[in-house]
């Protein structure tokens, strides 16, 4: 379906390909001579948009998962505690300062996108000394081991090793651990990948990742059965039941906390009448110059894709309930502020850089993750159920 091949760590370049006449899908439009060259700008994104672990057809596929092998990690430092904060802002009853804190999990985790990278526990983990982890410790004085990584699965967490020389995530965990937050699922479902590979021409399509395609959901729904879907509520579900287990028994004291995915496709309340489309390449790109924070889906895929993330947030929801953590759920709580929304967004949207003659064209990191702005609110979230649960 996409692409899970494991390439080297850091932006990849692949030479672009121009679409030929016969499978332009605008060769029959009004105005051939623009919109063949914007076409050319597309086809050149379908061959060449590439982020830190890979083409469009999955930058957030899992680095070092199923199916390929574990790339190798540069020397990297074990990650350690973070020093309790010497007058923290506030202080819980049962994580009193100086609780060891281990934050588990992917990219939303990690604050993928963010500045201040922290280059643990590896630099392609796109950890960010913002992320909410480090936020959470700060304002509860908790000695903190942030083994976070971008493109982690459950596997990663459990038994994988993400990166070569990277162990998995839970050994980090000890009966001395306090406290455990963690945001998993994404990657198993592929949501980002397939997100990735949505993008779009128009909001009537097609999309870059299939000939004519007019849709994503076009390609993962036959005879009414959605394959994304199916594997969410079976393998994913699993995964995240597996992931907490492990989580549970390599840390029988601690509370643990796993947080949803904060809405990046919002339900039909909070999406525009005309819908949330707005492309992400324009004549502007021949020149190397993209549109910024953009959102280039197609009103199908809009709809659609809102409700895989309902599916995975149903999923994670009762995982955590069978397993006794606590669950944040932070997806119906932010419809309003998804990556469609143009006023207060808590997601970014999708921006493209690129070299002029396109030889190159690159996703920049942070796309479809919490920005600064969702990353606060998560963080408050987070610490309001941190209140009620160990206050």
């Amino acid at each position: 379906m996409w692409s899970r091949r494991r390439p080297r760590a850091g932006s990849a370049r692949v030479r672009a390909v121009a679409l030929t006449r016969s499978e332009d899908p605008l060769r029959r439009t009004a105005r051939p001579r623009r919109l063949v060259a914007l076409a050319a700008v597309l086809a050149v994104a379908a061959a060449a948009v590439v982020g830190p672990w890979g083409v469009v057809t999955g930058p957030w596929s899992a680095p070092g998962g199923a199916g390929g092998d574990a790339v190798a990690a540069p020397m990297w430092p074990v990650p350690e505690p973070y020093p309790v904060t010497d007058d923290p802002a506030e202080t819980l009853a049962d994580l009193p300062p100086g609780s060891e804190y281990v934050a588990l999990g992917d990219s939303y985790s990690a604050g993928y996108g963010l500045p201040d990278p922290t280059r643990l526990p590896t630099n392609a983990c796109g950890q960010s000394a913002r992320d909410y982890p480090h936020r959470i410790a700060a304002r509860f004085g908790l000695d903190l081991t942030d083994v976070s990584c971008a493109g982690a699965t459950s596997r990663d967490v459990v038994s994988g090793h993400q990166f070569r020389g990277v162990p998995p995530q839970v050994r980090a965990l000890s009966e001395r651990t306090r406290l455990v937050t963690l945001t998993i699922g994404g990657n198993d479902a592929d949501l980002f990948g397939t997100a990735a590979s949505c993008l779009a021409l128009s909001s009537r399509g097609p999309v870059f990742s299939g000939r004519d395609a007019p849709s994503c959901r076009s390609t993962l729904v036959h005879d009414g059965v959605d394959d994304l879907e199916v594997r969410i509520r079976s393998r994913v579900a699993l995964g995240i039941a597996d992931t907490l287990a492990a989580v549970r028994r390599a840390a029988p004291d601690a509370e643990v906390v796993l947080l949803g995915y904060p809405a990046i496709f919002p339900d039909a309340a909070h999406t525009p009448e005309r819908g949330c489309f707005r492309s992400a390449l324009d004549l502007g790109s021949l020149a190397g110059s993209f549109p910024r924070d953009t959102y280039p889906f197609t009103n199908t895929d809009v709809r659609y894709l809102h409700g895989v993330q309902e599916a995975l947030d149903e999923v994670s929801a009762a995982a955590a309930a069978a397993a006794g953590v606590t669950f944040v759920d932070v997806f119906a709580d932010s419809q309003a502020h998804s990556a469609c929304a143009t006023a207060r967004p808590y997601v970014a949207g999708v921006s493209l850089s690129g070299t002029g003659d396109l030889s190159r064209i690159d996703l920049e990191p942070g796309a479809l993750h919490p920005n600064e702005r969702g990353v606060a609110w998560l963080t408050g979230r987070l610490a309001a159920t941190l209140r009620g649960t160990a206050g």
